[in-house]
């Protein structure tokens, strides 16, 4: 079916190539909606949630970013694309978790650390997941060992974006509210992200690469599936908002 439509193959498997186009197209399609009803909300809500509004939006860029990589290995071939995905993967998860805590902040939640604190944590966190993505690029021979660093990554960002975002659902003030919603479907979105990049665990222990790329597919389009769900109610609340 890949050769058919004049797909490259990943690992030498047309029938995972072509799931694979699919599940990326979903994604990158899913990804720029979500980025539109996220800048259409964000100009129509109050301005004390610009912020907010404006990490939900790079979650959707990001989301086509990556989407959009994916696919670039499948018509284009050249490898490193595949490399990059995987790196772009991590900075999905890692821009949805970061979304988790500034969904926090809006909401007045009990984080001790002040606002130069978290934006010195995000550059950092940023530099790492950059250092990552080219390292997988242009290493492609230490890929083991750096499939190690990238799933421990997946961890931490889960964790970090868990956090946030369970406490906020433990908080009475927020039940009933805008930013309950946005946890409640944010939450899986980050759970199948996070998975994507944990996933590469397996590859380090030395499990053949090609058995954990089916097994990433199958989370890209769950991660695209969840983040629809959001997308629908990123487009209730800006229905609710224009009535």
């Amino acid at each position: 079916m890949a050769n058919l439509i004049g797909l490259n193959e990943l690992a030498g498997n047309p029938n995972l190539t072509f799931i694979a186009f699919i599940a990326f197209f979903l994604l990158t399609t899913l990804g720029v909606r979500f980025a539109l009803y996220a800048y259409w909300n964000g100009r129509v809500s109050d301005t004390t949630q610009t912020t907010l509004w404006g990490y939900l939006l790079l979650v959707g860029i990001v989301g086509t970013g990556y989407g959009l990589v994916g696919i670039g290995r499948i018509t284009l071939a050249p490898d490193w694309l595949l490399e990059l995905a995987s790196g772009a993967a991590l900075l999905f998860a890692l821009v949805l978790a970061l979304a988790l805590r500034e969904i926090d902040a809006a909401s007045g939640g009990t984080a001790t650390d002040t606002a130069p604190e978290r934006a010195s944590l995000t550059v950092l966190l940023l530099g790492v997941v950059g250092i990552l993505s080219a390292g997988l690029v242009a290493f492609p021979g230490r890929r083991q060992a750096l499939a190690g660093l990238v799933g421990a990554s997946g961890l931490f960002v889960l964790w970090y974006g868990y956090r946030f975002g369970q406490r906020q659902l433990d908080n009475a003030r927020v039940r009933g509210t805008l930013l309950e919603t946005l946890l409640r479907h944010l939450l899986p979105v980050l759970l199948f992200a996070a998975l994507i990049s944990i996933a590469e665990l397996a590859v380090f222990a030395g499990l053949d690469r090609v058995i954990v790329l089916h097994v990433q597919v199958v989370l890209v389009i769950m991660t695209a599936t969840t983040l629809m769900t959001s997308t629908i109610k990123l487009r209730q609340n800006l229905q609710g908002m224009r009535t």
